[in-house]
């Protein structure tokens, strides 16, 4: 069993192997700078949690993007949508000025530098937002970077979208792939007819999605399962007992003390 102080350099663990669940922080570490931006990821990666989680999107010229909202209103200067901008137009936004003045001038990164700016080990859920009309070509873009940075073993990709993910699949078999769901999402986990199509390694419900019976037949498939610290209270313990193999959050340095505090008793 993998000693829980040494990082995992893999997504590809066997089904809640650890004591404790990797901590996965949600759009980086949300608390200390803006979130989806070096900084944030960053410093996630220095108050040591496990892994990063970021999205992705095309750009007008068919680039990909670090960046969450269809809408650039909330986190940057721009307005409109981020589909309607070229790569150098949203490069040349500030997305850090609403965190703080300290972040002003920021600008959203792509995939390839945050790859190039964290050692290749270290693990990076990639979430693809996926517009319809670039189904395949948002999965041949995220499939393409993995690739030319070799990580293959320390990238799981995730997406709403299970056609998305099967264009995935097909495309580079290596890559970790994540189905999410939600309650009230258009492509539901339980749906026969997507499942098979994803094949999906690990399985990313949105919060408020818990379902124990759900998990444990997930479990018997061999599958691993990243749920949020909300569904449990941000209780470590109960997230543990619960084999969640990691768990996202945006209380970062509250689950990074926490697990440094349960570690000796997991030993």
């Amino acid at each position: 069993m993998p000693d829980d102080k040494e990082k995992t350099p893999t997504w590809g663990i066997k089904a809640c192997p650890l004591h404790y669940p990797l901590i996965v922080a949600h759009r980086g570490d949300v608390c200390s700078a803006p979130e989806n931006t070096m900084p944030a990821f960053r410093n996630a990666s220095e108050a040591e949690a496990d892994a990063i989680e970021l999205y992705v999107r095309l750009t007008q010229d068919e680039q990909l993007v670090v960046f969450h909202d269809w809408s650039l209103k909330r986190t940057s200067n721009g307005d409109e949508y981020v589909n309607h901008y070229t790569l150098k137009e949203l490069r040349s936004l500030d997305v850090g000025s609403w965190f703080g003045p300290v972040f002003q001038g920021e600008h959203p990164p792509t995939l390839d530098q945050v790859f190039e700016s964290l050692p290749r080990d270290y693990l990076v859920n990639v979430e693809m937002k996926v517009v319809v009309k670039r189904i395949k070509l948002i999965a041949q873009r995220v499939a393409e970077t993995i690739a030319r940075h070799c990580r293959w073993g320390s990238t799981l990709v995730a997406s709403f979208n299970p056609v998305a993910l099967n264009h995935l699949r097909k495309m580079d078999p290596r890559i970790h792939r994540g189905y999410t769901w939600a309650r009230h999402h258009p492509y539901p986990i339980n749906a026969r007819c997507f499942s098979p199509i994803v094949q999906a390694h690990w399985y990313d419900p949105a919060h408020d999605t818990y379902d124990p019976r759900l998990y444990r037949r997930f479990y018997g498939q061999g599958r691993r399962m990243l749920a949020w610290d909300i569904d449990f209270g941000s209780d470590l313990e109960l997230m543990a007992s619960a084999r969640r193999d990691a768990v996202v959050t945006d209380n970062l340095a509250a689950s990074v003390q926490q697990k440094r505090e349960l570690l000796p008793t997991a030993v």
